[in-house]
Order: structure tokens, then C-alpha cells, then sequence
């Protein structure tokens, strides 16, 4: 029968799906302990980056090769991101203990569209770094300029995996299915979204040092 031909395009969907499966998990099993988190997320999008180029490589040793190259500027950025969560974190802790004037309401909401602006950043930096051999300074800049030309779409990744922590937090008993499909529809879809932005400027290009100027908004 044909769907059972490797080589139909029913098997072809399977086979990428587990791999987005398995680099999904293999994201969430370097991230544990937390530091890791940035090198693991660059490890993730430079093998999909690489399926979504049809390069079809395997999963685990171009994972491990790209999580030990980016480890220690993932994990530099990281340690960022997280102080300035922690810093958002402790200012909504003490507004919500002051009373619930107008400017306290207004500050709550400038602390929210800093932590949603500070996550949807998050999405673009570390495949910025998986791509491009840049500073964390070049890589904060272009991630900025790729999180803004490509915003709504972003909006749909990070509500993904706000959403599935949400159900997981609500519904325990839907743990297993989060885990394995919400972190690999992340995975694949900022993967996509990431080549054909990125093949603007690296010209498809696997090791080139590129800068992007702001001039390209």
C-alpha cells in the first residue's frame, strides 16, 4: 500500500513530525537545568533550521555538536534573559501588593508588555545565535529587528508555549501529550519562520559572520 511507502508523502510527514518530536524533547531534557536552556534552544533550531533547508540530517549528533558549540554564549544570554525575568518578576510581586490605583494599574501593564516584548525577543535570540556567528550584542540588536518584522507570527510560537504550560498547569493529565507535541510545533514552526527570514542575508551561507544593519526594518 502506498502509505505505508517510505517514500510517500504520508511517511515523509511521520518521519518529520518524530523528528520535530525528538528534537522537542531533546530541548526540554537539556534545559533542566536551567542555565542550559539558551544552548539547548540554539542546539533545537540549528537542526531544524537544517531539516526546514531539506538537509535531513540526524538528530541527536548535530543536536549535541551545535549544544556544546553554543554553550557558552547560550548560556551567557540565558543567564540575561533570566535576570531581566527575575527583575519583571519582582517589580509584579510588589505591585500587586500596593493598592490598586490608576498608576499602579499602568505600571502593571508597562511590566506585562516588557516581559511579553522580553519573550517574544527570546524566540528570535537564539536562533540569531544558531545561525550567525555574532557578539551577544549584534545578536540582541538582530534579534530585535527579526522579532519586529516578523511580530504577529511570533505572537502565535509564544502563545503555543504559554498555552501548553497553562493546560499542563490545569490539566496534569494532559502532561505527556504537551510535552511531546508543543515543544516540537515551537521547534518547527520558528525553524520555518527562521529560514526564509534569515535567507535574505545569509544567502544560505552555513558559517558566514553577518550583521544585519538596522537599515533592513
Amino acid at each position: 500500500m502506498q502509505i505505508f511507502n517510505p517514500d510517500s508523502r504520508y511517511s515523509r510527514f511521520i518521519y518529520r513530525l518524530l523528528d520535530y518530536v525528538k528534537l522537542g524533547l531533546l530541548f526540554l531534557l537539556f534545559s533542566i537545568p536551567g542555565f542550559t536552556a539558551g544552548a539547548a534552544a540554539a542546539a533545537a533550531m540549528t537542526v531544524g533550521m537544517r531539516i526546514e533547508r531539506k538537509e535531513a540530517p540526524a538528530i541527536f549528533q548535530p543536536f549535541w555538536q551545535a549544544f556544546m558549540d553554543n554553550f557558552r554564549q547560550g548560556t551567557a544570554l540565558t543567564l540575561l534573559f533570566m535576570l531581566a525575568i527575575g527583575f519583571l518578576a519582582a517589580d509584579w510581586y510588589i505591585l500587586m501588593q500596593m493598592e490598586g490605583t490608576l498608576p499602579v494599574r499602568l505600571l502593571c501593564a508597562l511590566v506585562f508588555v516588557l516581559a511579553l516584548l522580553i519573550a517574544t525577543l527570546m524566540l528570535w535570540v537564539f536562533p540569531t545565535l544558531a545561525r550567525f556567528e555574532l557578539t551577544n550584542r549584534q545578536i540582541i540588536h538582530n534579534a530585535v529587528i527579526h522579532m519586529l518584522s516578523r511580530f504577529p507570527q511570533t505572537l502565535l510560537a509564544l502563545a503555543a508555549a504559554v498555552g501548553g504550560f497553562i493546560l499542563a498547569a490545569l490539566f496534569p493529565q494532559v502532561m505527556p501529550v504537551i510535552t511531546f507535541f508543543v515543544p516540537a510545533f515551537v521547534v518547527w514552526y520558528m525553524s520555518g519562520t527562521c529560514v526564509k527570514r534569515f535567507r535574505k542575508f545569509d544567502g544560505s551561507l552555513e558559517n558566514e559572520t553577518v550583521e544585519i544593519a538596522p537599515l533592513n526594518l
